[in-house]
């Protein structure tokens, strides 16, 4: 896969993390998920369609509504084949700051697929990391 190849914006069709040898969908149908791909950056977004609005000034309790109905994160990557490791350099979750995520990429029938293992102990996010799939459709 060349970077060409990827160029464009992704719709997130499913996502699944095994943990433990335990699948679950992490895939929130109430939100709108897409990836952006350039020559050599990546960008996700991910919000509610019905966002809560601001008074002026936000409120505590504004700022943390509007927090929980958007994400997003991006950085540079790296893609050699279908090796492709994401080094995350902004993120509405610190945690994924500064860490780089290894993964394979595929594409058939039109779908990207994304996966590999899921550093959730490194993230603090686990006591044992995970496998994570994604599948995407070009929009």
């Amino acid at each position: 896969m060349q970077p060409e190849d990827l160029m464009g914006e992704w719709r997130l069709l499913s996502a699944t993390l095994t943990v433990a040898g335990e699948a679950n969908s992490i895939l929130d149908p109430n939100r709108h998920f897409i990836k952006l791909f350039t020559a050599s950056h990546f960008a996700f977004f991910s919000r509610l369609p019905e966002r809560p609005r601001y008074t002026l000034p936000p409120s505590d309790s504004n700022l943390i509504a509007g927090g929980k109905s958007f994400d997003a994160g991006g950085g540079r990557y790296d893609l050699e084949g279908d090796n492709y490791i994401e080094h995350i350099d902004y993120c509405s979750f610190p945690n994924y700051e500064g860490i780089s995520i290894a993964f394979t990429l595929s594409f058939e029938n039109g779908v990207l697929t994304q996966q590999g293992t899921y550093p959730l102990v490194k993230l603090g996010l686990g006591e044992v990391d995970g496998y994570l799939v994604e599948t995407y459709e070009k929009i």
